[in-house]
């Protein structure tokens, strides 16, 4: 029962909203739960629910992944707001994301889609960069994958090849029981350097400690990093149940402390503080 509890623990950052972290701190839903350093980040975010801004990110993730995987992606957001009949999205890109109505998002998506609980932030993520990743990793923990993986059967959504791939690159990894950043950042940067990630885009992971059995490591949250007209794009599906973003950012900083300021509750007396990874370095804590 101990390791369900602690899957959906962590699992819920990019799962289903509000979570229990480390020893079982409470938490609000990712959306909701933004920091005054999250709030006062400058940045215009989008959920790709009108023309200009669908084509404009395209363009931009074009430049930097495989059309086809782009496009895939792309399928996945005008299948969820399609679903959801754009209730609460933006209209282009605007300075503030919306108050999202959940409870109306919820039951046009289940009255649609049934059982089918949809895509999260690991899952998108890998859509987008899945064929610039090169895994060279044996082995696999996915305990804190199961919703993904079950989403990821439901929605045939990856091959085998690519499934395990996703479990290799998104596997809770054994750390050392302390509130040290340092000493868990190492641990990542061994785990990722069992993958060749691409040039032209990044993979930006929030990682969270996990201590309800055992420590742990793990990918809470994760979304992809591209170059935009001077600046840069950040692309997040906030929960299963939550809408998409595309936020612009001036700097990479800029977006790293939007997600140290959105996650930084993740966290107890037990536990470590959240931490930023751009592929398999160490950008921010």
């Amino acid at each position: 029962m101990r390791k369900i509890l602690a899957a959906v623990a962590v699992v819920a950052l990019c799962g289903l909203g509000g979570c229990q972290t480390g020893a079982g701190a409470e938490a609000a839903s990712p959306s909701s739960q933004v920091s005054s350093s999250s709030a006062n980040a400058s940045y215009q975010v989008s959920n790709l629910a009108d023309k200009t801004s669908v084509a404009e990110v395209t363009a931009a993730l074009k430049t930097a992944l495989p059309a086809a995987d782009v496009e895939k992606f792309m399928g996945l957001v005008k299948d969820y707001n399609d679903t959801i009949q754009n209730t609460s999205l933006t209209s282009g890109f605007q300075a503030k994301a919306p108050e999202y109505d959940m409870a109306a998002i919820s039951e046009l998506w289940q009255k649609s889609k049934g059982t089918f609980v949809g895509t999260d932030c690991r899952i998108n993520t890998f859509t987008l960069l899945k064929d610039t990743i090169e895994s060279r990793a044996s082995g696999s923990d996915g305990t804190l994958l199961f919703m993904d993986l079950e989403a990821i059967q439901d929605g045939k959504l990856f091959d085998g090849p690519d499934t395990e791939k996703f479990q290799q690159l998104f596997s809770r990894i054994p750390t050392e029981s302390t509130k040290d950043v340092k000493v868990h950042a190492q641990k990542m940067r061994e785990h990722f350097a069992s993958f060749d990630f691409g040039s032209k885009a990044s993979m930006v992971s929030v990682v969270v400690h996990d201590t309800l059995e055992g420590s742990y490591l793990f990918v809470g949250h994760v979304g992809v990093l591209v170059a935009d007209q001077g600046g840069y794009l950040f692309l997040e599906k906030l929960t299963f149940e939550e809408p998409y973003q595309a936020l612009k950012f001036q700097t990479k900083e800029a977006c790293f402390q939007y997600l140290l300021g959105k996650y930084s509750a993740y966290t107890d007396e037990h536990s470590a503080k959240p931490f930023i990874m751009e592929n398999g370095e160490l950008a921010a804590s």
